[in-house]
């Protein structure tokens, strides 16, 4: 098997992301100093990201479950409290993730923690997109620049959302990827704590070799035998997938759009929703066989294995969210480690590929910045919103298709 290197630019880009970060948060930070919470909470708003009243609000509620659970409570189906400084306490969510979560209690995650944790965390995730962008030229740094301060990746950090944990360890499942043993164990970690990361394990099973199927066999059935054990709680995390319409991208965020504006009521909710995810899965697959089917595997090939490991990290599993349920907004960084391989095809030989790396580039940058540029408060604007996501998952199937039969193909 032929290693397909990178080419690496003479002078390495990348310090202006850093500088860029630092900048945008110094100027959240600076609000929030000489004005107040609100101060720092509407400046992200004016910058198009959904903040809320108070910032790391997911992880404050997984300090919640922890704190619960260390009281002997079964944060899953009894209710709990976020305590924030000087107000009521507000009621949590019921825990929706896996029980593996609550572990982090033990290594010192509670309410009064919860801040430094979220910190902690988004330091983790810009360290992951450090690695994941690799040395870069000016204009891929100007690029990965405008990705990595858009809305949508920035409210990941403003919930303090456990994504940017799973984040991190499928950029280390890149960087051992060498090693298909660790790359599996970084993903399942990754799955047992919030399910959906198990779909990065197409990219070690698409590496081919017995080593590399073996693991990922290894890895599924360990993560099978654990689905099995929660059986009884999946209908309930499963519950928690539909409904959200705000900030939210599926298949089925359309159905719920249609009803909370009166377009549709409850008896037709159901079956439209469950259609939207046939459409769905049908665009899906129709795309996926397209690029199949029109991959010229004479063609040279244009990118590194690395790249195209780190698109199949979650191409597949962004697919799958895609089909499965409403997605909060932030699940859009999951886009990212594809970002290389698409950055690449800009410049390809074959015209079909530039093109619609291109749309999926635009579509991405379009969806996150469309909270800045206009808003959610009116059904065509919500709509439209879900029509780029529509046209960004397609485009992502169609790549799919085409680069797994070039990678084949060799």
């Amino acid at each position: 098997m032929i290693d397909h290197k990178e080419n690496i630019p003479v002078k390495d880009w990348r310090w202006i992301l850093v500088l860029a970060v630092i900048f945008y948060t110094a100027i959240i930070g600076v609000a929030g100093f000489f004005g107040s919470r609100t101060t720092s909470q509407h400046l992200l708003q004016f910058m198009g990201v959904p903040a809320l009243d108070h910032p790391f609000m997911d992880m404050r509620g997984v300090a919640a479950w922890c704190d619960a659970a260390a009281a002997g409570k079964n944060p899953a189906v009894e209710v709990t409290y976020i305590t924030l400084p000087g107000e009521k306490p507000v009621r949590d969510f019921l825990m929706n993730y896996s029980p593996l979560v609550l572990t982090l209690g033990r290594f010192g995650l509670d309410q009064n923690h919860a801040q430094a944790w979220a910190i902690m965390l988004g330091l983790l995730y810009v360290a992951s997109l450090w690695f994941l962008s690799r040395p870069c030229c000016l204009r891929k740094a100007f690029l990965w620049i405008i990705l990595i301060l858009s809305p949508a990746s920035v409210m990941v950090v403003e919930r303090g959302n456990l994504d940017m944990l799973l984040f991190a360890l499928l950029v280390t499942a890149l960087l051992v990827r060498k090693h298909p043993l660790g790359a599996s164990v970084a993903i399942l970690v990754a799955g047992l704590i919030k399910f959906f990361p198990i779909g990065a394990l197409v990219a070690v099973w698409r590496e081919g070799g017995k080593k590399n199927r073996v693991a990922v066999i290894l890895a599924g059935a360990i993560f099978l035998i654990f689905l099995f054990f929660l059986r009884s709680r999946l209908g309930l995390i499963g519950t928690s997938l539909t409904g959200q319409y705000q900030s939210a991208f599926g298949c089925g965020v359309v159905a719920d759009l249609l009803r909370h504006y009166g377009i549709i009521g409850d008896v037709n909710y159901g079956f439209i929703r469950g259609g939207l995810a046939a459409v769905g899965c049908l665009l899906l697959a129709i795309s996926g066989m397209i690029g199949l089917l029109t991959s010229d595997t004479s063609a040279p090939r244009t990118l590194s294995d690395r790249m195209q490991y780190a698109f199949f990290l979650t191409a597949p599993l962004m697919l799958g969210l895609f089909v499965m349920g409403n997605q909060m907004d932030y699940k859009w960084i999951f886009f990212l480690p594809m970002v290389p391989a698409v950055l690449e095809l800009f410049d390809s030989s074959d015209a079909i590929e530039s093109g619609v790396s291109k749309i999926w580039f635009g579509g991405i940058l379009a969806y996150s910045y469309w909270t800045f540029f206009s808003d959610e408060g009116s059904l065509r604007n919500a709509l439209l919103k879900q029509a780029v996501m529509w046209v960004v998952m397609g485009t992502t199937a169609f790549l799919a298709g085409r680069l797994w039969k070039k990678e084949a193909a060799r």
